[in-house]
Formats: structure tokens, sequence, C-alpha cells
């Protein structure tokens, strides 16, 4: 089943929720059914990590270039104080901030040199960090399992566990946790169903899902 698809039942599960909702919450709910409609699908490319696959092909297509670059500029500049880059303050261009530029450029040329779904999944990882930093320093402890979902979920086969009953009842857990922070009553519910409405519409195609693995590789279908 198709992202938009999976994004149109979970808005559309949202949508029927905030009926009971006030109004100021009603955003709130469409954004968290959505997002759960999606989050499965974070184990490939789907809407939600779009904008970092193609940071990751932009990347993989210049990425060499990039960091050759840089590296020999810096080199150049660390040993014959030549400055190609006149417009940064001489105090902060100095022998350490060189080398750390050297070391971005082959930052750069490493990751180039990826797979582009590796690079992808490195990225969000990277993004993954941060939000744990901000989470524990605030104390946010659904934000902090959102970020540990968001940055573990690549790393595995696709349709793989974010699409089993674990990953459901992590989902329900952390929706809880911002349902409590937030107060918004019977969010943990509606984020559920719309996570479990994406599971059940892959059930519906021809591969279906492994709904509990790895206690069995049993594939689930519904047929029509």
């Amino acid at each position: 089943m198709k992202g938009r698809t999976h994004l149109t039942i979970g808005l559309g599960i949202g949508a029927v929720a905030s009926v009971s909702q006030s109004l100021e919450m009603m955003p709130v709910i469409l954004v968290a059914s959505g997002v759960a409609s999606l989050a499965p699908d974070l184990d490939g490319n789907n809407l939600l990590n779009k904008r970092v696959t193609k940071t990751a092909i932009l990347i993989k297509k210049s990425g060499v270039f990039v960091g050759v670059a840089l590296m020999v500029l810096t080199l150049i500049t660390f040993f014959w104080d030549v400055n190609f880059f006149s417009f940064l303050d001489e105090r902060w261009f100095n022998q350490q901030n060189i080398l750390l530029l050297f070391g971005l450029g082959a930052v750069i040329l490493g990751l180039s040199v990826k797979s582009q779904e590796t690079l992808k999944n490195i990225l969000m990882s990277v993004l993954s960090l941060f939000l744990l930093y901000y989470a524990v320093t605030n104390e946010l402890w659904w934000l902090f399992m959102f970020a540990l979902f968001i940055g573990g979920a690549g790393w595995f086969p696709h349709r793989g566990l974010t699409h089993t009953i674990w990953a459901l009842i992590y989902w329900w857990y952390m929706s809880y946790l911002l349902e409590v922070s937030i107060k918004v009553e019977g969010l943990a519910l509606i984020s559920t169903i719309a996570y479990l409405s994406h599971i059940v519409g892959d059930m519906l195609t021809k591969k279906g899902v492994k709904f509990l693995y790895p206690l069995t590789k049993k594939v689930f279908r519904i047929r029509m």
C-alpha cells in the first residue's frame, strides 16, 4: 500500500477522533495520527523521511567533489598559509579549526561512498542523536522513545520489526507518555489505531507482514 494511502487513512482516523475533542486539540491529534500512520515505513523511504532521503541523494552526487575540495584547500592553507577562506575571521581560522575542516571534508568524502540507503540511515541516526540529547535535557521521555524509533527503524529490513506487534506496543507506550505530557485524552489510543491501520493495510497486500516476528516467521495476510 502506498504512503499517501496510509496517510489518508491515518488522517481519517484522526479526523473522526477529533470530533469529541476541543478545537485547539484537533491539529495535535491529526499530526499524531498522520505520523503514526506513516511511521512503520521508516524502515524504508516514505513521506516522513523524504527530505533526509533527498539530502542523502545530494551528498551521494556531490559529496566526493565537496569532500576532496575541502580537504585540498585546507591542506594548502595549513602548509602554505594561503587563506582561501578570507571571509572568515582570522581568530577563528586557526590551525585547529583548519584541521577540523579537513576532518569535515574527510567525513563528507567517506559518506559519499556509502550506498544511498546506508547514507539515509546514517543521517536519520544523527538526527536521532540530537533529539535524544534534547529529550534527555528536557525530560521528554516520549520524544526519547520517538528518537530511538526514527534512528533505529531504517537499519531493519523493510516490513520487518516496525511492522510487528512489538513495535505497536512500543508506539502505544510512547504515545501514552505524550498523552500524559500534553494532556490530550485518548491520544495514545488514536495514535496506536493509526499505527495499526498501516500494518493492517500492508496485510491486505500479497507480501503481507510478519506480525509476530521473531516468535514466528509466519506471514499474515488478509484476503479480500
